[in-house]
């Protein structure tokens, strides 16, 4: 005979009690570490979400979505998602995938009239994973401000007649042009304008309410203004936006991306076929993985399935990351643009519900090389001592690390105190480079750093990746 057990009411409540009050602790935690963030890396707004096993077990606004004007900001408030919008730009895709009008391995003149030449080799699989060897407009100096607003045709003469990076397929360059291409394909395709299409097939459905285009001419409720940190002191973001389109240009809120992270879970928006696609590592042609789905970047993280992507405009940053095997997914907004600073937030909530990913659990690697942990300390070092070692890098490398931004993140890691303890906790070759982690401690804090050496000695790299 079947039975069904039952908390006796007494029992049933402690246990509800308990379990209530070890989230609400971990939540409390959350507003912490969160505040505490702001406080340090002076981000004025912020917004986050935590879905644990499908449900909502905190939604949170903190700071102000308007300095001017004295606006908090709350879980309601719109935020730019930046590169977030890769992700709905790569289901609208596989919605049409799904149709029998798209095919991702086709290449995407069948889809794109006027393509030039060059571009004949290049599928779509190619602009979704970051494989076509199109050049990035974000490393152009001019030509693609949103002013400029290009249609489809002068996007491609525009964007066509730089050289492709690579053969297509051959290697991972990160190219906004690629998904900007993926948004006129469809639209060519659909016969419909990009946020005509998402609108309707996407945001509408899902009760995705707030979710809309950045463009400023635009009136969005509840808009929160982005900043940037300056010269010590917060100012308004530079204005003079770049087209980004269906690279970059959505807004929205933590709740309506709940929503999304919802529709990801089950099957009513995209097949499971489709979501494996959307979530495999691609290929390059010589049969290696590189761990970039379909607007996702597929890894693991301590042995934690993880599925994310972060997003940077000018004036705002924000991450969402799924870990899959834990059923945790946290969503982080905000409005100062930093680059990494939403990835870097929300791992740092995720740590709080899942301690077995903290630094603090990660091992020292046996077999280091002295002489190269000892000029990757001396390199390390000089960067934050603001006495930079220009023999160690390479030009490019010296560059990026003695800008302004990096200067001032020199100066608040320095902060924390000198390293006291400096092991590497990792190795791996990426084409010609070899790549090392080290966890260096200082008296307050524990960073991650990656190093990569070129084949002639040079750093290339010097990386913040985490810090507790």
């Amino acid at each position: 005979m079947n039975r069904k057990f039952a908390f006796p009411p007494v029992c049933f409540s402690a246990f509800l009690f308990l379990f209530i009050a070890a989230f609400s602790a971990r939540a409390d935690k959350v507003d912490d570490y969160v505040r505490a963030q702001m406080q340090e890396r002076h981000i004025p707004g912020a917004a986050i979400a935590v879905i644990k096993d499908g449900r909502i077990i905190k939604a949170e606004g903190y700071g102000l979505a308007n300095v001017e004007l004295n606006v908090p900001a709350t879980k309601e408030t719109v935020f730019e998602i930046g590169s977030i919008t890769k992700q709905i730009t790569a289901a609208a895709i596989m919605l049409l995938v799904e149709e029998g009008k798209i095919n991702v391995d086709e290449k995407i003149g069948k889809y794109l009239p006027n393509t030039p030449e060059s571009w004949n080799k290049v599928t779509v699989r190619n602009l979704l994973t970051h494989t076509s060897g199109v050049k990035s407009y974000t490393g152009i100096s001019s030509g693609f401000e949103l002013t400029k607003r290009l249609k489809r045709d002068d996007f491609v003469k525009a964007i066509g007649s730089y050289p492709l990076e690579f053969e297509p397929g051959e290697r991972y360059i990160y190219s906004n042009s690629g998904y900007n291409l993926l948004g006129f394909i469809i639209e060519s395709v659909s016969a419909e304008s990009y946020w005509d299409f998402v609108q309707k097939r996407i945001f509408k459905p899902l009760g995705m309410n707030q979710t809309a285009n950045r463009d400023p001419q635009f009136i969005v409720a509840n808009r929160a203004d982005g900043y940037e940190w300056e010269d010590g002191k917060l100012v308004g973001r530079d204005y003079d936006l770049t087209d980004v389109f269906s690279a970059g240009a959505i807004v929205s809120t933590v709740i309506d991306l709940a929503k999304w992270d919802a529709a990801l879970r089950g099957d009513t928006l995209l097949k499971k076929e489709s979501k494996a696609q959307i979530w495999t590592k691609v290929v390059f042609n010589n049969g290696k993985p590189y761990p970039y789905g379909f607007g996702w970047n597929v890894t693991e993280f301590r042995s934690h399935k993880l599925l994310s992507h972060g997003g940077q405009t000018a004036g705002f940053a924000a991450n969402i990351s799924r870990y899959v095997d834990d059923n945790l997914t946290v969503i982080v907004l905000t409005n100062l643009g930093d680059q990494g600073l939403g990835s870097a937030i929300a791992r740092g909530i995720a740590k709080i519900y899942i301690p077995s990913i903290s630094l603090r659990a990660v091992k020292e690697q046996a077999g280091a090389d002295a002489k190269l942990s000892g000029l990757f300390h001396n390199a390390l070092r000089s960067y934050l001592q603001d006495k930079l070692a220009l023999d160690s890098f390479s030009d490019k490398t010296r560059t990026a690390l003695t800008s302004e931004r990096a200067k001032l993140n020199a100066k608040r890691i320095a902060s924390y105190g000198a390293i006291k303890n400096f092991v590497l906790v990792g190795s791996e070759t990426a084409d010609k480079n070899r790549i090392y982690r080290y966890k260096a401690e200082t008296p307050s804090r524990i960073f991650l750093w990656r190093f990569e050496l070129d084949e002639n000695g040079k750093i290339t790299a010097l990386v913040l990746e985490e810090e507790e």
